[in-house]
């Protein structure tokens, strides 16, 4: 499946009567990144896309979504997963249906070579559940190692990084939710 983020954001972008300078200032962001993403030549960081998103009212859900019905009960199957790439990580959506209350996906977390990287803030919470690897959580108010079976929940509000401290280049795998939706 192709997903047409460009255009999507282009549409809704004039929907909403913004001009590209206005929605680049509103979401921090330069008027020739906004261009360069509604033209295709360039795919955002989640982090980005969020920002530009929540400068449009939207979740990144919106720009992601086909235009199927709304269900109350949906079923994926194992492979039929959306699979995001950002941040380095891979990200499987283990909830797609937009009237849904809880987000969740499976995330890859992948080695990095820069443990150092920037802090990400944003609303809401977050919450994860180990299943293999080794991860560092760093916020603000400490730094937390989890293993497999551990959990962890954190406010987003608080600057923080995850970073996979496996010995090797193993990826680390981990159940995680967190609100407001990002996808």
């Amino acid at each position: 499946m192709e997903i047409k983020l460009g255009e999507k954001l282009r549409k809704t972008r004039k929907e909403k009567g913004m001009s590209i300078a206005a929605l680049a200032e509103k979401a921090g962001v330069s008027p020739g990144m906004i261009s360069q993403i509604e033209r295709n030549t360039t795919v955002p960081s989640i982090l980005l896309f969020a920002k530009i998103a929540k400068a449009l009212d939207e979740n990144i859900s919106y720009f992601l979504d086909e235009e199927t019905p709304r269900e109350r009960v949906s079923l994926i199957r194992a492979g039929a997963h959306r699979v995001v790439s950002g941040t380095g990580n891979e990200y499987h959506l283990l909830t797609l249906n937009p009237d849904r209350q809880i987000e969740m996906y499976k995330v890859l977390f992948k080695k990095s070579r820069d443990e150092h990287g920037c802090m990400a803030v944003h609303e809401g919470a977050e919450c994860g559940f180990l299943l293999s690897g080794r991860l560092r959580i760093v916020t603000s108010e400490g730094e937390y190692e989890m293993l497999p079976g551990d959990s962890i929940y954190f406010e987003s509000t608080l600057p923080h990084r995850i970073v996979n401290i496996c010995e090797d280049d193993s990826d680390c795998v981990a159940i995680w939710a967190q609100t407001p939706f990002t996808w």
